[in-house]
């Protein structure tokens, strides 16, 4: 499914696709976001593993990609906003860049 995004920061589409798009395409969830970013020029949130839901991989439209921590309160609302990267993303120099804690940086 594919909704367009509004005039703001926040993130509008949504592609849902399990193993069968995975199969289909031959490339993982984040090297997707990768190919659909480069190729529409837009940014995508990646969900990053980790257990933390307030924390994604976010892919930018060059392709290059960082960690990054979303507003949890938004997103209870169907509202992806990034409050600010863990670690610097080349094609997104605007973020603020708060590192996480040190119990927190390996994952």
């Amino acid at each position: 499914m594919l909704t367009p995004p509004d005039e703001d920061e926040g993130f509008g589409w949504i592609l849902t696709g399990d193993t069968e798009l995975a199969d289909a395409t031959g490339l993982n969830e984040r090297d997707l976001a990768v190919t659909l970013a480069r190729t529409f020029g837009v940014r995508a949130l990646v969900d990053d593993g980790s257990i933390f839901p307030d924390q994604w991989l976010l892919v930018s439209a060059d392709g290059s990609s960082g960690r990054v921590t979303i507003d949890e309160d938004a997103a209870a609302d169907g509202d992806l906003r990034i409050i600010h990267a863990l670690e610097p993303i080349s094609g997104e120099p605007q973020l603020a860049v708060v590192p996480p804690p040190d119990w927190a940086r390996d994952w």
